[in-house]
């Protein structure tokens, strides 16, 4: 009974021992892939440093008041250059539909396709403009490109929310040839 003892100890020793060099040569399979893994998690975690930084870039420019011309191109140019083979553009409201008619049809003429377009909305859901984007293939955004879509309107719903407010708190000034000096009077920030 005691050999039998000892070759079933032996056996599950000769088990465990396989087991663990099985476990340690899937764990060096798992280690090969880890580096490439690993890369994609960094780039990741970069584009997303690099998208936030960017944010962050514009929110300063439209808190210390640059140009909207400055702020929209620099949006664009975000767009373009994380997208690729792209051209986007913002249309204002005061452009007219005979402008964008013209502007569409150039972009056809040039081989480019509507890639998106959306309207970007002031905080009472008035147009304020609208966002194009045109691609050398015809195709839709993807999941990931459409949230950059998505949070690139919103920033510049914020700035050209900003310029509107602006304009309606200079526009009062200027008519009556004084400033306001009642806090009353001024117009709310933006959050």
């Amino acid at each position: 009974m005691g050999g039998h003892r000892t070759r079933n100890k032996q056996e599950e020793l000769r088990k465990a021992t396989q087991d663990e060099v099985t476990g340690m040569a899937n764990h060096k399979v798992h280690t090969k892939r880890a580096p490439r893994e690993f890369e994609f998690c960094r780039q990741c975690d970069d584009n997303r440093r690099s998208q936030l930084s960017g944010e962050r870039h514009i929110l300063e420019l439209i808190s210390l008041g640059a140009p909207l011309p400055v702020i929209l191109n620099k949006l664009c140019t975000a767009v373009d250059v994380q997208i690729g083979d792209v051209v986007s553009l913002v249309l204002l409201p005061s452009v007219g539909e005979s402008r964008v008619s013209s502007i569409a049809q150039s972009a056809t003429q040039f081989g480019l396709n509507v890639f998106s377009s959306t309207s970007i909305l002031s905080r009472d859901k008035n147009p304020l403009g609208t966002f194009h984007i045109y691609c050398c293939d015809q195709r839709n955004p993807t999941a990931r490109e459409f949230q950059l879509i998505e949070r690139v309107i919103q920033l510049a719903a914020i700035a050209l929310q900003r310029h509107e407010d602006e304009e309606n708190f200079e526009r009062p000034s200027r008519q009556s040839g004084r400033g306001i000096d009642n806090a009353a009077e001024r117009p709310p920030f933006i959050n």
